[in-house]
């Protein structure tokens, strides 16, 4: 049990990061400071992919208050996945 706090924990660690990297290019999505001026999709994506970062794992923790270790975390490592995953099939 002890081994999958630490996982768990990392997983939001990563989530956190990846929350940061979604902030810090969000000026390239939205085509500068002054707001959503970028091109529709990218903004809906963009959005979407915040918004999955945060509440996955909010959602993993609240799983893991009700006793479902393993719904809280694959929940957690679901966003870190989904981009490594994405990160594969445009590279390769």
């Amino acid at each position: 049990m002890r081994a999958l706090k630490v996982v768990i924990a990392l997983g939001l660690l990563a989530d956190a990061a990846l929350v940061v990297l979604l902030l810090a290019i969000s000026g390239f999505v939205f085509g500068g400071p002054e707001g959503a001026g970028g091109e529709m999709s990218a903004v809906v994506g963009w959005s979407l992919t915040l918004a999955v970062c945060i509440l996955s794992p909010l959602l993993g923790l609240l799983m893991w208050r009700r006793g479902r270790v393993d719904l809280a975390l694959a929940m957690t490592w679901l966003p870190v996945v989904a981009l490594l995953v994405g990160w594969i099939m445009t590279t390769f």
